[in-house]
């Protein structure tokens, strides 16, 4: 049993102060809150009684036992959180994710901004590089809209590229999404997504493991995201190099005993390497929503649908020209030059840009700077 008072300043203030001891990580704060039951009663208890009593080494808890934070900077933190409206909730509170309860290594507490909520059990991580393909971004955007409409929060790491994308469709759906940061809540990284967490707080959460104040260096991304595929049933990577965070995501969910999907691409881009290598591996092939679905529904989960769409369908007008419609045909999500277009159809180059004017008025096309023409998902 932990003997906390929930919320409280002085209780804020001693979970500010575990966290500041070096070497003592969620693990170790496990230990010590089976043993004494408070961080209140660690900080007040002597070396002998903390290595007896949690079984941590005697050099930890004589570290612990001497430990004299700075309480200016605990003063500043609680000012921070009260500005964020911002709260601690711990592995010992009711309110704490189920999910991320279940892996091996959960943080003992979150800094949470937002709501967190039971539902949040019914989850999925969109993950993927910072440098998508249109191909990519229209795909993590379907994909995402279709699990958010049948009732799955999305859970992703804020980062730009597909990150990004997966949160804003979330929302577009009508949907929850989870942002997990590798910061501070008060430290906004990357810049160009405050309107989102703006928006993402009107009907999800922004959480981090780390407390105000931590700049986002490479290290704390690590441990960010064993949070996202903790938080989550499964893991979808979309677009990623061999060498990236999202296949460490990944790794981290075949850990924690949690699906792992992967969308393929172009056997040419290295950003396709690491979903290709995940398939070959094992993680399920995903062309659509439905592939997620159909292995991640279960009896007791309600209101559910099948959304019977596929990412690269485009709606096309059944009155359009026959050579409209072979263009249609060759274009998919990532845009193509035209001379490559003109040497594949064999149409010849001014008949071809008249198409795809036709095209793009019908809303089926789309042009990229440099004459490149890409299809458009509907």
């Amino acid at each position: 049993m932990v003997d906390r008072i929930p919320g409280s300043d002085q209780d804020i203030r001693d979970w500010l102060t575990l966290d500041r001891i070096p070497s003592v990580g969620p693990l170790t704060i496990a230990k010590l809150i089976e043993a004494f039951g408070s961080p209140r009663k660690i900080l007040e208890a002597n070396a002998r009684s903390i290595r007896v009593r949690s079984g941590v080494s005697e050099r930890l808890s004589i570290s612990i036992s001497r430990f004299r934070p700075d309480l200016r900077e605990i003063e500043k933190d609680l000012l921070t959180l009260e500005k964020l409206q911002a709260r601690i909730v711990t592995r010992w509170d009711d309110g704490y994710p189920e999910n991320l309860k279940d892996i091996y290594d959960p943080p003992a507490f979150l800094f949470v901004r937002g709501s967190l909520l039971p539902k949040d059990s019914q989850a999925v991580a969109m993950v993927g590089t910072r440098n998508p393909t249109g191909y990519g971004n229209e795909l993590a955007k379907s994909i995402t809209r279709d699990l958010a409409r049948s009732n799955f929060t999305i859970i992703s790491g804020l980062a730009r590229g597909i990150d990004t994308t997966c949160h804003q469709s979330a929302l577009e759906a009508g949907g929850r999404t989870i942002a997990v940061l590798g910061c501070g809540l008060d430290v906004l990284y990357p810049r160009e997504n405050e309107k989102l967490v703006e928006c993402i707080l009107e009907s999800g959460a922004v959480i981090s493991e780390f407390r105000p104040g931590i700049a986002p260096l490479k290290t704390n991304f690590f441990r960010r995201n064993r949070i996202v595929s903790g938080l989550s049933r499964a893991v979808v990577v979309v677009q990623a190099s061999k060498k990236s965070g999202s296949l460490i995501t990944a790794s981290h969910a075949l850990e924690q005993n949690r699906d792992v999907f992967a969308v393929p691409g172009n056997i040419t881009n290295e950003r396709s390497r690491g979903p290709h290598y995940l398939i070959k591996q094992g993680a399920g092939l995903v062309e659509s929503a439905d592939d997620i679905l159909s292995s991640l529904i279960t009896p007791e989960i309600g209101n559910i649908s099948f959304c019977n769409s596929s990412p690269l369908e485009a709606s096309a007008d059944e009155n359009i020209s026959e050579t409209a419609q072979i263009v249609l045909d060759f274009l998919d999500l990532d845009p193509t030059p035209i001379d490559l277009m003109c040497d594949s159809t064999k149409i010849e180059a001014g008949k071809l840009l008249g198409t795809l004017l036709e095209l793009e008025l019908l809303g089926l096309v789309r042009q990229s700077p440099g004459k490149m023409f890409s299809r458009v998902r509907l």
